[in-house]
């Protein structure tokens, strides 16, 4: 008798520890099946290959344990199961020798990643829908990354700044292909239609040496709509009270019968058509402007070879200052800025037997700017081509990866400025040759470590030695621990980086010639993953330590009437920190709260000082619900600005004189969205509060005179903004096998 209950034991222990489990493994571009595809448990080593219809099945698993599915020339996915799913499954592989990514989900909206050795944080449509985001410099108006003001009263344009940096030592890629360099970084973020985004990728500190040496504060990644992946049409058309109008239309298709080929073109139109002038200062508060900008990309996906190749074409005119103000009237101050810009580019992937792949990047892009504020005026032009080279290989089940490669660098930059009756020529032509390599560790989905070396050599400045080291440690599953170090190099632009202070009367003096710069960037963050009511939430820290050991240097503090150019004397470093809470209280109610702190000092006027127009408090509120049915959407942001240190003003007369800080004021935005079948529309308001700068322009009522600053500004100057669009789209059809 005792025989025959053990028997039943252990069959009943068989039947509760041993289970089975049946599936399919497709592509996620395409879910076309995976014939062959490996699946092998981590604990047991028991594995199995999918049939020619993709599918698998495992008759016993003993759980928990994580399951790891290959594919030549796909990313390798790990899946921890503790239970069986009632169903079969579907596993989709995304194509490319990436790091696995595993992330903690927001609200589906921002991403934040648990797995990746080198972290960073995602943006998706959904967070992108949150404000009218008609361009790349409206984003981040949600994020609390990733900082955005306005650069003068005149122009309309917007800057970024990470860890308290200007946004320029931030690197700016479109899937990995250099995007906002050069002519490009003052006005850029404005010719990036937001419509094209699918979504962004934010890394603080040093990035990969595969992506360059001029990642410093970080680097933001766009990932553009992809040709295969989206539908037939999409419109999006959008107004203001300002007189800006917008109209954006996207249409993508396969091409032939095999259906590996695909294409998409993206058309924008947008305007100012109205003149606007709330703050009573005789000066336009934005500019009139129109834009054409068009972007038309192709796709073809193979088994072993992979290509993408378009072209983008954009014209800008834009024309601001004293109200009633047309190009060539030098009777009244006014700007008038054209941008024309072509680019070519191509990225072709080849898969190897051995499951390596060499990825090959192309670009070619001609930039031109034309422009006067006032009485100076600014010319540009570049023209550039770009090469990099990307070999990957794993080793030992994916523990042991390295990537090699080679880029090269022609930039032929022509610039000259005009001042009163000087001008400045600042030409240059660079040709940089650079190798890499990079090696990634991964101990037991525990501890990862990416060591990464970089050699560039400049043909002005000589060798460019940038390395660097991220580490992470999985505490738990639930826990996170990064730490990360790197050196970066990049060589100023004078002008090009600094237009809007060209939107003032003070003189222009370059004392030195300038040298690269050059500074060594470490920090920390840490992430904590929890649930509240079953819904999952997580908290955030990081802080980040920036060393210059040289940098152009634009000192405004010795007179209000100069602007004092050179290399740096002394010292110049940001320290920032940043604490970020992401909540979901209740199903569909998300919170999002942040508070950071820079300490970003510079040797200006021969001291020490807080960095002007950096505020070394800041703090965002975000609340946002999602009705069950996903009809109704309500965003609500708040973004507060602590003081900053503006450059002094104490030797003007006194009714030109300024206060050496600024005020602390709340930005407030809204968002009301309503979603019906194919149709979106939405209603907003920006500045809601209506928190206008007073006398933001110094000397408006005599803007020919030495004392005229357009410049020093560091609130809105337009007032309250309300906004109302319509989008409609026609989604692809997906085919189920």
């Amino acid at each position: 008798m005792k025989y025959i209950i053990l028997f039943i034991g252990l069959v009943l222990s068989s039947n509760l520890f041993s289970q089975s489990l049946t599936g399919k493994v497709v592509s996620n571009e395409s879910e076309e099946v995976l014939v062959g595809a490996q699946l092998v448990w981590k604990k047991s080593q028991e594995g199995t290959v999918t049939n020619p219809d993709g599918e698998f099945s495992f008759e016993h698993i003993h759980l928990p344990d994580t399951l790891e599915v290959k594919f030549v020339g796909y990313q390798t996915l790990k899946i921890y199961f503790d239970k069986i799913p009632k169903k079969g499954i579907q596993i989709k592989l995304k194509s490319g020798q990436e790091l696995d990514v595993i992330v903690v989900d927001a609200g589906d909206d921002k991403l934040l990643s648990m797995m990746d050795p080198i972290g960073f944080e995602r943006i998706n449509q959904g967070e992108l829908k949150k404000a009218a985001c008609c361009n790349l410099s409206e984003a981040f108006e949600t994020n609390a990354s990733v900082d955005v003001s306005i650069t003068d009263a005149v122009s309309g344009a917007k800057r970024i700044q990470m860890l308290g940096l200007d946004g320029v030592y931030t690197q700016m890629q479109f899937e990995n292909i250099p995007i906002l360099r050069g002519l490009s970084t003052s006005y850029g973020m404005g010719a990036i239609p937001g419509t094209w985004i699918e979504s962004i990728q934010i890394t603080k500190g040093r990035g990969s040496v595969v992506n360059g040496y001029e990642s410093i504060a970080g680097l933001i990644n766009l990932e553009f709509l992809k040709p295969d992946e989206e539908g037939p049409l999409f419109i999006n058309a959008y107004g203001n009270i300002f007189g800006r109008a917008e109209l954006n239309l996207h249409s993508a298709f396969k091409l032939g019968e095999s259906k590996k080929w695909s294409t998409l073109f993206f058309l924008h139109g947008s305007g100012v058509f109205a003149e606007n002038d709330r703050n009573k200062d005789g000066f336009m508060d934005i500019p009139k402007s129109y834009q054409v900008n068009a972007f038309n990309r192709y796709k073809y996906f193979g088994e072993k070879f992979r290509t993408q190749f378009g072209w983008k074409f954009m014209y800008d005119n834009k024309t601001g200052g004293e109200l009633g103000f047309k190009p060539q009237d030098y009777s009244k101050w006014g700007l008038n800025v054209v941008t024309i810009h072509a680019e070519l580019f191509q990225k072709m992937g080849i898969i190897f037997k051995d499951n390596s792949s060499l990825g090959l990047i192309f670009q070619g892009k001609y930039h031109l700017i034309d422009s006067e504020y006032g009485l100076n005026q600014f010319y540009g032009e570049e023209k550039k081509f770009y090469f990099n080279s990307i070999y990957a290989n794993e080793f030992k089940n994916g523990d042991h990866r390295i990537k090699t490669g080679m880029s090269f660098l022609y930039n032929d930059l022509s610039q000259r400025f005009w001042q009163s009756t000087d001008s400045t020529d600042l030409n240059r032509m660079e040709l940089v040759p650079g190798a890499y390599f990079e090696y990634t560790y991964v101990f037991k989905e525990k501890f990862s470590l990416v060591a990464g070396i970089r050699g560039d050599y400049h043909n002005l400045y000589g060798i460019f030695f940038s390395p660097a080291l991220h580490l992470k440690w999985n505490i738990s599953k639930t826990t996170v621990l990064r730490g990360t170090a790197g050196h970066g190099y990049r060589v100023p632009n004078v002008f090009a980086d600094n237009m809007s202070k060209m939107a003032s009367s003070r003189l222009w003096v370059l004392t030195e010639d300038l040298q690269p710069e050059r500074a060594i960037n470490t920090g920390a963050t840490f992430i904590q993953k929890f649930k509240i009511g079953g819904r999952e939430s997580s908290f955030s820290a990081d802080y980040f330590y920036t060393h210059f050991f040289n940098q152009m240097i634009l000192d405004l503090d010795v007179s209000p009437q100069h602007i004092y150019v050179s290399n740096l004397v002394g010292k110049s470093y940001s320290h920032a920190v940043q604490g970020e809470f992401n909540l979901e209280v209740a199903r569909g109610f998300t919170i999002r709260t942040a508070y950071k702190f820079y300490d970003v000092r510079m040797q200006t006027d021969g001291m020490l000082q807080q960095k002007a127009m950096v505020p070394k408090h800041r703090a965002l509120l975000n609340l946002g619900y999602k009705t069950r049915n996903k009809k109704w959407l309500f965003d609500v942001t708040a973004n507060w600005y602590g003081v900053k240190r503006l450059p002094g003003t104490g030797s003007n007369p006194i009714e030109y004189q300024r206060p050496n800080e600024s005020k602390n004021f709340i930005l407030l935005n809204a968002q009301i969205t309503y979603i019906h079948k194919a149709w979106e529309f939405y209603i907003g308001g920006e500045n809601l509060t209506n928190y206008i700068q007073k006398d933001a322009i110094v000397a408006s009522d005599q803007p020919f005179s030495q004392f005229f600053d357009a410049s020093m500004v560091w609130a809105p100057v337009s007032g309250a903004n309300v906004y109302a669009g319509i989008r409609f789209s026609i989604k692809k059809l997906k085919i189920k096998n």
